[in-house]
């Protein structure tokens, strides 16, 4: 592994994604507890971008379908929850999964060193 310089450390805030390109992909930067993450900026649900989801506690939440991950560890803690906010009844939430069971989020390592936030990849 490598690592790669991804953002200032400035750039990103608590409560907040901060998105770039690293190695062709969309990554999402973020703090929780002060401390930098990192993830691919993709659910896996459908692979709907997350960079306009909720930031709470931890967690991001998907705002296509409510799927909710843990940043630090990408655990999946709710799977296809609601359509574009609106809550679903359980039976609307099994055909929209299609089938897919719940997946963790992809996490990548970050280090901060000298005001520079670098990810290893």
């Amino acid at each position: 592994m490598s690592q790669i310089e991804a953002a200032k450390s400035g750039e990103v805030r608590e409560g907040a994604l901060h998105v770039v390109n690293v190695a062709g992909r969309s990554i999402a930067l973020t703090r929780v507890g002060g401390k930098a993450r990192a993830f691919v900026n993709k659910c896996p649900h459908l692979g709907m971008p997350l960079t306009k989801g909720k930031i709470e506690g931890g967690a991001v939440t998907c705002p296509f379908h409510g799927s909710k991950f843990d940043i630090c560890s990408g655990r999946n803690m709710d799977w296809v929850k609601n359509l574009l906010g609106m809550p679903l009844p359980g039976w609307a939430q099994s055909a929209l999964a299609m089938g897919k069971h719940p997946t963790g989020l992809k996490t990548l390592p970050a280090n901060e060193k000298d005001g520079t936030i670098f990810l290893d990849v």
